[in-house]
């Protein structure tokens, strides 16, 4: 049987993230789960000159926590 699966077998954390982004929208507000940093996608990220209305799922790959340092995998949805 083939694999047809992009994620490597036995990266949990990779199927995790995978499963994260699918469930962030547009206009999801994030938040650090070891620092409590919120990326509101209205505001951007001035540290990273990410420009307001960037998504999360849009950010790049290397953006990291500007506050903590962790990097994206550490994001959960922000609960108000």
């Amino acid at each position: 049987m083939q694999n047809n699966n992009p994620i490597p077998v036995g990266r949990i954390d990779l199927l995790l993230d995978e499963l994260n982004r699918q469930r962030i929208g547009e206009d999801t507000v994030m938040q650090c789960k070891v620092c409590w940093y919120v990326y509101d996608p209205a505001a951007g990220c001035p540290e990273w000159d990410i420009p307001p209305g960037t998504p999360f799922n849009d950010l790049p790959d290397t953006f990291t926590c500007p506050d903590c340092g962790n990097d994206k995998t550490c994001f959960l949805p922000h609960q108000e």
